[in-house]
């Protein structure tokens, strides 16, 4: 009986004891393919750490520079009922059904109303509210032009005050 040697893979699928000491096949397609499964894996391998090292060099930011809770959240979106409408020193809030000024992810505005004769009707356009969340811009086109006017937001709360035909008009906006 002959002593086994311990050769190199490769060596050992050339002279396969089963055959004589021809060269195996099946031991050397086994290990074509094991050279190609490790090589498969060292790229994968490879890519992973190149992927997970570029996400933490690129990905990473400071915390000062990513913006606040609220900037990202954006609680302030939603939809706000109104509670008082006072044009001229007379209360207008009971000549409708509702005024809801409705405001949208991505910084679209939608100020709603039907009044009690059902009739409805509606304004669109953009809105920007301050990093501070003190104040609210509202534009609308109106004809060729766009008209922007700024409002104090107090407590989520949105008071609107605007000069309309020669009286005051006097809104505030709430959350239900």
């Amino acid at each position: 009986r002959k002593e086994r040697v311990l050769y190199p893979l490769f060596f050992c699928a050339l002279n396969c004891p089963r055959n004589g000491g021809a060269v195996c096949r099946h031991k050397k397609a086994k290990t074509a393919d094991t050279v190609v499964m490790r090589k498969k894996n060292f790229i994968f391998g490879v890519t992973v750490m190149l992927v997970v090292a570029f996400c933490l060099l690129c990905g990473c930011e400071k915390v000062e520079n990513m913006g606040s809770l609220p900037q990202l959240s954006k609680p302030y979106v939603g939809e706000y009922q109104c509670e008082k409408l006072i044009f001229g020193g007379e209360e207008q809030v009971d000549k409708f059904d509702y005024i809801k000024l409705t405001l949208k992810y991505g910084g679209s505005f939608v100020l709603s109303y039907r009044d009690a004769e059902k009739r409805e009707g509606a304004y669109e356009g953009e809105y920007a509210m301050s990093d501070d969340g003190k104040e609210l811009t509202l534009s609308a086109k109106a004809g060729l032009r766009t008209v922007s006017r700024t409002f104090p937001v107090d407590r989520g709360t949105i008071l609107m005050d605007l000069t309309f035909a020669g009286k005051l008009l006097h809104a505030e906006f709430k959350m239900p």
